[in-house]
């Protein structure tokens, strides 16, 4: 019997312990919290996959710049049919044929990039077999054909290729490093919204307390006719109003908290809790220097590049699919054939073939010349779009870098009022304590101090976010004096 409890002890205390574990509170910095996203959040893994897209994609496009190796052939078929046949009187006569064939080829093909050809070398070999009478069998071989195939005045994908792809791995490489500042950027705005919905919960719970107090003292004090009436119901109603408030922060604390959560790729159940920033730090960014990092670092410049480019390719291809194109093809090899496979690479024949296809456009009614203006005025829209683009990225990045120092000094402001606010508050309450001032002014005094807090959580929030977007458009880190870069390896 006394093992059996001490049994049930031991899984009750395991239980305890695991439970306490289990419930054990997570606490997050924003540091913190920016490097926890990074590396688990939803957004990230969406980042990387895309990172990993872009690198295949151009893994791909490299490799049709190298030879490419095939192995083509016909499984052995069979054919029994009865065909009609001229005699050389002219009459006809109808015969039959069973046979089978089978063949088998190796090429190597490689593309001409600067010229868009392509040039293959290939081997193979053909069996044919004649079932009548006797079975026969005849075999051919190629044991080496060399083929060009040079398309003229036509346009050149793989050429145009070998400039975008390139130029999209190079986007590619710095938008992954962009989405995770865009994750930084996100967390941070996502942290000041949870920690003002923090404070707005502890504010209510501290102002439903206090009000209580002053509702009751407001109540004894009417009982022995020291105030009205009107300022007892004004101190219950700021009670009743407090309480209210209470409900509605702690509603808006569950929603953000939850958001948070899944920003972070965190588990609802997972407890957490998160801890104010220290005071901004005070860093000098120079509008030039800024705007000379996001024209080197940020993806949007190379998209411009891109664009053009890609706009330039239409233009080029309108102009090229309406005129005049002309296709060589050309082979020289050796072949031979043979009723004896070991007899079948002795003294092998020449293999010559050579073709010009050419297409000219006479008459369509002026198609091919509007598809040329129209690809033309793209290109010109397009540059012109570009411009503004440009022109609207740059001055972007500028307000960001000047209103920079603004959003520190805001903060130090917006401290020393949280500081002011509080102690005004607190001689307001000893004042209305000792019966020195109405309850209006205490709840007035209440009111700023409230304020005053919430501007301070929301001008820290302004300079942090305002941080990591400097970063995010530059891709710099300004404490460090470093360049932005991540691994893409991966």
């Amino acid at each position: 019997m006394s093992k059996r409890i001490y049994t049930g002890l031991f899984i009750l205390l395991v239980v305890l312990v695991s439970n306490q574990a289990t419930a054990q509170t997570q606490t997050f910095t924003l540091d913190q919290s920016i490097e926890f996203a990074k590396a688990n959040s939803p957004l990230s893994r969406a980042a990387r996959f895309a990172m990993l897209s872009a690198k295949w994609r151009y893994k791909s496009f490299k490799a049709d710049l190298l030879p490419s190796f095939s192995l083509n052939g016909d499984a052995p078929n069979y054919n029994k049919s009865i065909f009609s046949n001229i005699l050389d009187d002219g009459t006809v006569t109808f015969s039959s044929r069973t046979q089978s064939e089978a063949s088998a080829s190796l090429s190597i093909d490689q593309n001409i990039m600067p010229t868009g050809g392509v040039l293959s070398l290939s081997s193979g070999i053909t069996r044919l077999g004649i079932f009548k009478n006797e079975n026969t069998y005849l075999w051919q071989s190629t044991p080496l054909v060399a083929s060009l195939r040079q398309p003229l005045f036509q346009f050149n994908s793989l050429k145009w290729r070998n400039k975008t792809e390139p130029l999209r791995f190079r986007i590619a490489q710095k938008q992954f490093a962009e989405d995770m500042e865009e994750i930084a950027f996100t967390v941070t705005q996502n942290f000041f919204d949870l920690l003002l919905a923090k404070i707005n919960v502890e504010v209510s719970e501290f102002n439903v307390t206090v009000n209580d107090s002053i509702y009751n003292i407001a109540q004894g004090r009417f009982q022995v006719g020291n105030i009205a009436e009107n300022e007892l119901l004004q101190s219950e109603l700021e009670y009743r109003n407090a309480r209210n408030s209470l409900t509605t922060a702690q509603i808006n604390y569950k929603r953000n908290e939850e958001n948070f959560k899944a920003l972070l790729g965190l588990d609802d159940a997972t407890e957490i809790e998160i801890i104010l920033p220290p005071v901004a730090p005070v860093m000098d960014v120079d509008v030039d220097q800024a705007l000379a990092l996001a024209r080197e670092n940020n993806s949007t410049s190379l998209l411009f590049e891109l664009n053009e480019i890609q706009a330039d390719q239409t233009y080029d291809q309108a102009k090229k699919s309406t005129g005049f194109s002309a296709t060589i093809q050309a082979s020289y090899g050796l072949n031979q054939t043979s009723t004896e496979l070991n007899q079948l690479y002795e003294d092998p024949q020449n293999r010559q073939f050579f073709t010009v296809g050419f297409q000219i456009p006479l008459f369509n009614w002026g198609k091919n010349m509007a598809e040329i203006r129209s690809a033309r005025n793209e290109q010109m829209e397009t540059a012109n779009t570009i411009a503004y683009q440009r022109l609207q990225f740059e001055l972007d990045v500028k307000s960001t870098v000047r209103e920079f120092p603004q959003l520190r000094d805001q903060v130090e402001l917006a401290r020393i009022s949280d500081d002011i606010a509080a102690r005004r508050y607190d001689v307001s309450k000893n004042r209305y304590l000792i019966g020195k001032i109405d309850v209006t002014n205490l709840f007035i005094a209440q009111n700023e101090k409230d304020s005053a807090r919430r501007n301070y959580i929301q001008s820290l929030r302004s300079y942090w976010t305002g941080y990591y977007n400097l970063r995010r458009l530059t891709l710099f880190d300004f404490e460090s004096g470093m360049p932005i870069i991540y691994n893409t390896e991966f």
